[in-house]
């Protein structure tokens, strides 16, 4: 895996990630990774497990500082201006972020109220009867299955409607009807403009998600391509036997 597409223009660079290394002691996770991702786009990263996949998204959202480098998101130095962009900024990680002992409609609430979402009380509406959780807007969370929270974490994640929605391994414990509809949530905020950048092991899944693909390996990305440009089939066997090798 060492071909780099040629015919994935950006028009529009939403997510600018420049020349971007990170460091844990001796340890090179990220090595001059460079990542541009435009308006609308869904890019799906690949890798084995300490490939460098969550430490690149968290540096994204500026949770973590590169050791070198920098990233702009719309524009703005995530670094230098961290309130402005993190308005334009919703993240899925694997923990739901959210409060257990609170009703569905109080959890969306009180993260409306943080960003200062307006009319948020038809937004929290809005966002419950999409993911199909209406009927539990006065349940407790802690409640939930963990299809249905990961679904209350996507409302949480999008209730201020951010430009770039960060995604990682969103799949972990769904079962298939809850995977399908998660596809779904995803690819309508891609329809209305938004900018998904995911991780998955389940590289079926992720490229179901996303038109760009590209592998994380030894801090480096190593493979990039539009899914267009790719046999899905080959490329999740190419890939599980290539990851099955590294682990």
């Amino acid at each position: 895996m060492v071909k780099k597409s040629q015919n994935n223009r950006i028009d529009e660079s939403i997510i600018d990630v420049i020349s971007v290394s990170k460091s844990f002691g001796t340890r090179p996770v990220l090595n001059g990774v460079n990542l541009k991702v435009g308006r609308a786009q869904g890019v799906c990263i690949c890798g084995v497990n300490g490939a460098g996949k969550s430490t690149l998204l968290r540096i994204i959202s500026g949770l973590l500082e590169p050791s070198q480098g920098s990233v702009k998101l719309c524009g703005l130095e995530v670094g230098s201006e961290p309130e402005k962009t993190k308005s334009q900024l919703g993240v899925i990680s694997h923990k739901s972020m959210l409060y257990p002992d609170l009703s569905l409609s109080e959890n969306l609430l009180f993260f409306a109220g943080l960003y200062s979402v307006k009319e948020s009380r038809k937004r929290v509406k809005e966002l419950l009867e999409e993911l199909g959780l209406a009927s539990y807007r006065y349940d407790r969370t802690g409640i939930l299955s963990r299809g249905m929270l990961q679904r209350l974490a996507i409302a949480r994640a999008v209730i201020h409607r951010p430009a770039v929605l960060l995604a990682d391994e969103p799949f972990t414990g769904l079962d298939t009807e809850a995977c399908q509809h998660l596809i779904s949530v995803l690819g309508k905020f891609r329809a209305d403009g938004g900018t998904l950048v995911m991780t998955s092991h389940d590289t079926r899944l992720g490229l179901q998600c996303c038109d760009r693909v590209m592998v994380l390996d030894k801090a480096q990305i190593v493979f990039e391509a539009m899914t267009s440009e790719i046999d899905t089939d080959l490329f999740v066997q190419d890939y599980l036997a290539y990851a099955g090798n590294r682990d």
